[in-house]
């Protein structure tokens, strides 16, 4: 959809992040440090903000492949997501090292957002890298909100919780972070691997769901000027499967126009099949309004990964189901779990891609006048 690109573009120029990062004023050198999905972007936007020659190193650390793919491979770190690897352990211990070496003089800069608690990684004496791998692969399948999961990785981690805030001995730390939990809690979000009671104040956060669904409905006005727009209050957290049943039930009974939500839906697989939580969803919404006239849902994640690197959601409608029955079985794949196949077959997934965001998930309903 059009409008989604053009809210993806210009919410990934971080304008609070620039108006923050110039008003600095750094009166000495910097260090600067991002980690997460959108941590390329994220240090690009500071390396344009702050005045040339101010930075005196930076390190980015982000998952495999996540950086434009038409520019050449950029110098920076990457590892496992979402499950920690060798590659997160290794480079965490740099970049603790790398916080030790810095000057008491001089200021660090942190950019933080969704994806540091996989990717930033140091696990606790008595813990080995097996132990946090079979830990992550469990809670990521058990249903648990980000809050939840995230407690429960601070128990076996030294950078977590603080911890890497503790290996900083320089003057100032500044943490700009983009939320990708409800409630934008800076505890929460990468669990918190700087925040301390002494740097609380400066963890500022510069993006977020509301503020991105606020910027996507004003395209979506300007793309169907003619259909009202309903956004919702708060982030939709719920199971996938389950909130994807009862959007379809709330749609049918609801009249026409466009519906947005923000979501950060869970899902607890029972089966072995391929999918995600917005396939899964897409899915689900497709047999609850079978045969409904003129219904589509765009279910999207911002980070362009829903699960899969090839996946970043899916597009049904009401023709979705019965097309899909014709040539196979959506009940089964429902049911095992596997929701990516039989919608890739039908082309209905929209293509994973890098895209420098990631504040949750994005899902759209128009419902069309009847003729």
């Amino acid at each position: 959809m059009d409008a989604l690109e053009k809210a993806q573009a210009r919410f990934t120029r971080y304008s609070l992040l620039q108006k923050e990062l110039r008003g600095l004023n750094p009166d000495r050198p910097l260090h600067l440090l991002s980690i997460g999905k959108a941590a390329w972007q994220m240090a690009e936007v500071a390396r344009r903000c702050i005045p040339e020659g101010a930075i005196k190193d930076a390190i980015v650390l982000s998952k495999y492949g996540f950086y434009p793919a038409e520019r050449p491979k950029p110098d920076i770190l990457e590892a496992g997501h979402p499950i920690p690897d060798q590659n997160s352990l290794k480079h965490s211990k740099y970049i603790v090292d790398w916080l030790k070496s810095i000057s008491p003089q001089e200021d660090l800069i942190v950019l933080l957002s969704g994806g540091t608690s996989a990717l930033f990684e140091l696990p606790k004496p008595g813990n080995t890298l097996e132990d946090i791998i079979a830990l992550n692969s469990l809670l990521l399948k058990s249903g648990l909100d980000i809050s939840q999961i995230n407690a429960k990785r601070k128990e076996t981690s030294q950078v977590k919780g603080g911890n890497a805030a503790k290996c900083f001995y320089g003057r100032r730390l500044y943490a700009y972070l983009l939320s990708d939990v409800s409630g934008n809690d800076p505890s929460i979000i990468g669990s918190g691997p700087f925040l301390t009671p002494e740097t609380e104040r400066k963890h500022i956060v510069i993006g977020d769901n509301a503020a991105y669904l606020k910027l996507l409905a004003h395209y979506l006005k300007k793309a169907f000027p003619d259909y009202p727009l309903w956004k919702s209050r708060s982030m939709v957290q719920a199971d996938a499967g389950d909130f994807g049943v009862a959007l379809g039930r709330y749609m049918k009974n609801n009249p026409p126009g466009i519906y947005l939500f923000g979501a950060e839906c869970c899902l607890k697989v029972r089966g072995k099949g391929l999918g995600g939580r917005l396939s899964h969803l897409a899915l689900s919404f497709a047999g609850e309004i079978s045969r409904e006239e003129d219904i589509t849902l765009c279910a999207f994640a911002t980070d362009g990964n829903d699960n899969l690197a090839e996946c970043a959601g899916a597009i049904v409608d009401h023709e979705t189901w019965d097309k899909l029955a014709q040539a196979g079985n959506p009940i089964k794949n429902l049911r095992d779990f596997d929701s990516y196949p039989i919608l890739k077959e039908g082309n209905y997934i929209i293509p994973g891609r890098y895209t420098g965001n990631n504040v949750n998930d994005v899902v759209i309903v128009i419902k069309g006048f009847r003729a």
